[in-house]
């Protein structure tokens, strides 16, 4: 159900790496074209997001809801989910961001509609 759901994004022009990950950092779906090891990028992704969360928190910001940072060679999207898992893309520079967006505004919205 998860690859499903994700395969529109996946297949979306200028989109690298697409890995959905707990909160914990444990790898729970995968697909890169990048050259890096999936766990690894996970347990990042994981922390990263931990502790983005911890400051918008401590600043009385609310919950992380996404990240964008930007690259000199491709930008990564971090989102989290309504289940408290994170939904990590890696894009390319020239990728067609709206577009990009677009599709993982929805995929977000069906991955927050399923207990997967």
């Amino acid at each position: 159900m998860i690859e499903e759901i994700l395969k529109k994004l996946k297949d979306t022009e200028g989109v690298l790496a697409i890995i959905l990950t707990n909160k914990e950092g444990s790898l729970l779906y995968g697909i890169s074209n990048l050259n890096i090891s999936l766990e690894i990028l996970s347990g990042l992704t994981a922390s990263l997001t931990g502790l983005s969360d911890e400051i918008l928190q401590e600043l009385k910001m609310g919950k992380l809801k996404n990240t964008i940072l930007n690259g000199t060679i491709g930008r990564l999207i971090i989102s989290s989910l309504n289940n408290e898992n994170i939904l990590f893309v890696g894009i390319e520079n020239t990728g067609n961001i709206e577009l990009i967006e677009s599709v993982l505004s929805n995929t977000i919205e069906d991955l927050n509609k399923t207990n997967y």
